[in-house]
């Protein structure tokens, strides 16, 4: 599926006034100039000055269709695009009973197979990613995952 730059940018505005809408409503830290709404709202500005380039981009561009399914005549896409929900609502299911390493490793590889990626390099990148975004909540940004075996082993 292919989506003009108009679609886009559009999307990215409301994604933005959405974010900082939401981030208005956090709460100020006492004695700071910010709180915890700074990221947020300075995010939502990078948002809304990237969905404004590709609106005014597309505008100027001329017209185009906004949404073209062309992928659905692709042989297999179909399948692939019901496999990814289906991996994804596999990792909500998955997540809680063996934790985030093993879930989100079986998760990767899955996709990975999905895209046609050599088994053994799939199994690889799909452990070491999931360990490097385990480590970097939980160590980094003390954002509890799910715990499970692999995470017993871990720091």
């Amino acid at each position: 599926m292919r989506f003009s730059d108009l679609f886009l940018g559009l999307v990215v505005l409301g994604g933005a006034a959405l974010l900082f809408w939401a981030a208005s409503g956090l709460p100020s830290v006492p004695g700071q100039s910010y709180g915890a709404d700074t990221f947020p709202v300075l995010t939502a500005a990078g948002l809304a000055a990237c969905g404004f380039i590709l609106t005014v981009g597309a505008v100027r561009a001329g017209p185009f269709p906004l949404v073209e399914a062309t992928w659905v005549r692709e042989p297999g896409a179909p399948f692939r695009a019901g496999a990814t929900i289906a991996l994804v609502l596999a990792y909500l299911v998955l997540a809680p009973l063996l934790g985030f390493v093993l879930a989100a490793t079986i998760t990767l590889f899955g996709l990975f197979m999905l895209v046609r990626v050599r088994p053994v390099t799939g199994a690889a990148v799909a452990a070491v990613t999931a360990l490097i975004i385990h480590l970097s909540f939980s160590l980094l940004l003390r954002v509890p995952l799910p715990r499970g075996l692999v995470e017993g082993l871990l720091p």
